[in-house]
């Protein structure tokens, strides 16, 4: 029998057709354009990651036209990737009012936005987009909200990490953080990762959102030997870096292995982090890997280790779920999947609690090898990149079709 989805993907394509042209969709990710260009080094995170998957799943079908607006801090201008064209737009440094006091400064940091959001209007009319795509709080959401309603453009947003909800104001700060909140409530459509965002989304802004599961293309089955306890993430406080380090202190004997992609405005965590690495023979540091190659350490894991405070559905436990890798978080369980579906299990903020669960894992080959087979069928029924993409396109199509007006 064929879905309502299904039949709603494919009128969306009949009216592209008799449109003659491809539906416009835009991608904002400012801290993106690493993955597009990798030869650039800019650092990245999930949230750009997956917006990267999207954008080039969703260029290759000729019923969209794709564009990715990012920011670099020169030369701006018009990239091809593939079948993508990704903008660049060169960043300004706005005024930092919590750094700055003051009634003149704080006249000025407002002015600095009102004119950030005129250029950022002429942006969009010169884009001419159907639909634009944004993921994370910010005061910027509020002003996406109100240029797409202003132009009668369709703007989705993402939740990306549950600190968005959870955080007042998603822990923007200063005199303009009231715009993110505002930017919820203009949007067309709010994407959570989880039944728990689309709670938390209900009780503070009255509106349920949609759920589109963290999709990743789904890598072969590979014969290689785990031999390692593995953690991947950005060097940030909200990732706790140092408390992976402290488990591999207490476990000598066992073999980890640590990949972080830099942040320059921590730069200071990242150098405690090389520092302690340096003192552990048991531990390889490892920097900057690409993320092309990131599937390779996930295959060669026994168990991957999760130590963020904040997360929204992580990238990095599908990843570990597709190579059929357990996963051992200290916090991080969104929806509970981790026991309930049996793939991995949570130290509910606890580190001792988190260090006894490591232990007893890797001395249980038999556990590891059924939770990891667990892991995989479950990533490939719910987080597959073709899944991911369907319910995306699924959604497009019914906000096109959906007059301007009040939000559902």
């Amino acid at each position: 029998m064929t879905s309502r989805k299904e039949i709603c993907v494919d009128s969306l394509a009949v009216v592209l057709q008799e449109k003659t042209r491809a539906l416009k969709v835009c991608l904002i990710s400012p801290l993106g354009y690493g993955l597009y260009n990798p030869e650039s080094g800019m650092p990245f995170g999930g949230a750009e990651v997956q917006f990267y998957l999207l954008a080039s799943a969703l260029a290759s079908d000729p019923a969209y036209s794709v564009s990715v607006l990012t920011t670099v801090d020169e030369n701006a201008g018009v990239e091809a990737c593939g079948e993508l064209k990704v903008i660049k737009r060169q960043g300004q440094r706005r005024t930092e009012l919590k750094s700055k006091r003051g009634f003149l400064n704080r006249v000025k940091h407002v002015w600095s936005y009102l004119e950030a959001f005129m250029e950022m209007r002429q942006q969009f009319i010169k884009i001419d987009a159907d639909i634009y795509l944004h993921a994370g709080a910010g005061v910027e959401v509020g002003a996406y909200g109100l240029i797409c309603r202003l132009l009668r453009r369709r703007f989705l947003l993402f939740i990306a990490s549950s600190a968005d909800l959870w955080e007042p104001y998603g822990k923007v700060e200063g005199p303009l953080k009231w715009l993110f909140p505002l930017g919820i409530r203009l949007a067309h459509e709010v994407v959570c990762r989880s039944t728990e965002q689309q709670d938390r989304l209900q009780d503070q802004y009255g509106r349920r959102g949609v759920l589109i599961r963290t999709g990743h293309p789904c890598p072969p089955t590979r014969d290689v030997a785990k031999s390692y306890v593995l953690w991947v993430g950005r060097g940030n406080p909200l990732k706790q870096p140092e408390m992976f380090l402290e488990l591999a202190a207490r476990m000598p004997q066992q073999r980890f292995v640590m990949v972080v992609a830099h942040e320059n405005a921590h730069f200071d965590l990242l150098q405690r982090v090389r520092a302690r690495a340096a003192r552990l023979s048991n531990l390889e540091l490892y920097e900057d890997v690409s993320w092309r190659e990131i599937d390779t350490y996930f295959a060669r894991a026994r168990v991957f280790v999760n130590t963020s405070k904040y997360e929204g559905f992580p990238n990095t436990f599908v990843q570990a779920a597709l190579s059929a890798t357990p996963v051992v978080s200290l916090l991080v369980d969104p929806d509970g999947v981790l026991g309930r579906q049996q793939i991995g299990v949570c130290a509910g903020g606890d580190f001792d609690r988190l260090l006894e669960l490591t232990k007893g894992l890797l001395a249980d080959s038999e556990a590891i090898a059924s939770l990891g087979r667990r892991a995989r069928s479950y990533a490939l029924a719910n987080h597959g990149l073709d899944k991911v993409t369907g319910d995306l396109k699924y959604l497009i199509g019914t906000l096109i079709g959906q007059p301007e007006g009040v939000p559902r």
